[in-house]
C-alpha cells in the first residue's frame, strides 16, 4: 500500500462503552442499545461538541458480515439514506449479544424502518421484556471494512470517517496491556486529547495489530509522536 493510496481493508475494533437500552423508539419488544459517548477519552473533555448517535440493534443469533451487508442494501434500496451498518458483538449485563451497529443516522425516526427492512432481509431481532436500562459498561467488538490511506510509517488515516486514524503496533496487546499502555501514554502526553480503541486489520493478506485513535488533530507529526510513545510504553 503506497502513501496516499486509498484501500478498503477488513478488520476488528474492541472497546468499552457506556450503553443504555433504548425505550419507545424501536419496534415494540425489540432490544436496541445506545451509546451516548462513543469516544470517552476525547469527549469527556469536549463538552461543546455534538455527540454522534451510535445504535446497536440486537439480533436473535449471529449473522455473517455478508448477511448484514445484504440487509443494509435492502434498506438502501428502499430509502435514500446514507448510514453505516457493521457486524458487532456486545458483552453486557453478564450476557452476550450479537448486534448490528448503526451509525450516521439522521434521527431516531429511521430506526423502526431500518428494523423492518432487516426483518424483510432475513435478520431476526432479539426481543426483550426489559425496560429502559441504566448506564452500563459493555465490551463491544466490531467487524467491518476500514477505508484507509497510508499517511506515514505505521500510520493510516480513515478516508470515510473524520478524525479517525490507526497506529500499527508490532504485536498484539491483551486488553489489560492495552489499557495499561494507554494510561502510560496519557500520563506522558501534553498535546490535545484523544480516544483509543484496540483492533487489527488485514493489509495485503497480513494481519496488522493497531490502535484506533480519535482526535481532531490527525496530522502526521501528532500521530507519529503518539505512535512512538505507544511503542516506547509497550516495552516497559
Amino acid at each position: 500500500m503506497g502513501k496516499n493510496r486509498k484501500d478498503d481493508v477488513y478488520g476488528m475494533l474492541g472497546k468499552y462503552e457506556s450503553l443504555f437500552v433504548v425505550s419507545g423508539k424501536s419496534l415494540p419488544g425489540s432490544l436496541v442499545f445506545e451509546s451516548l459517548n462513543p469516544f470517552p477519552g476525547y469527549y469527556d473533555h469536549q463538552e461543546n461538541d455534538i455527540k454522534p448517535v451510535y445504535l446497536y440493534v440486537a439480533l436473535d443469533q449471529e449473522y455473517s458480515v455478508f448477511d448484514i451487508e445484504r440487509a443494509k442494501q435492502v434498506v438502501k434500496n428502499t430509502y435514500d439514506w446514507h448510514f453505516e451498518a457493521a457486524k458487532g458483538k456486545i458483552d453486557l449485563f453478564g450476557k452476550h449479544y450479537d448486534v448490528v451497529r448503526l451509525r450516521h443516522l439522521d434521527s431516531f425516526d429511521q430506526l423502526i424502518p431500518i428494523q423492518n427492512e432487516f426483518l424483510k432481509a432475513g435478520l431476526k431481532l432479539k426481543m426483550s421484556s426489559s425496560g429502559k436500562g441504566k448506564d452500563q459498561k459493555g465490551f463491544i467488538k466490531l467487524f467491518k471494512l476500514f477505508h484507509i490511506s497510508k499517511l506515514g510509517k505505521g500510520i493510516y488515516i480513515d478516508t470515510s470517517e473524520e478524525f479517525h486514524a490507526y497506529l500499527v503496533l508490532p504485536r498484539q496487546l491483551s486488553w489489560e496491556e492495552f489499557v495499561d499502555t494507554t494510561l502510560k501514554v496519557r500520563y506522558n502526553w501534553e498535546s490535545t486529547d484523544f480516544d483509543a480503541a484496540i483492533g487489527g486489520f488485514f493489509i495485503k493478506g497480513e494481519l496488522k495489530e493497531m490502535v484506533r485513535i480519535y482526535s481532531k488533530n490527525v496530522s502526521l507529526e501528532y500521530l507519529s509522536t503518539l505512535r512512538e510513545l505507544y511503542l516506547t510504553k509497550m516495552k516497559k
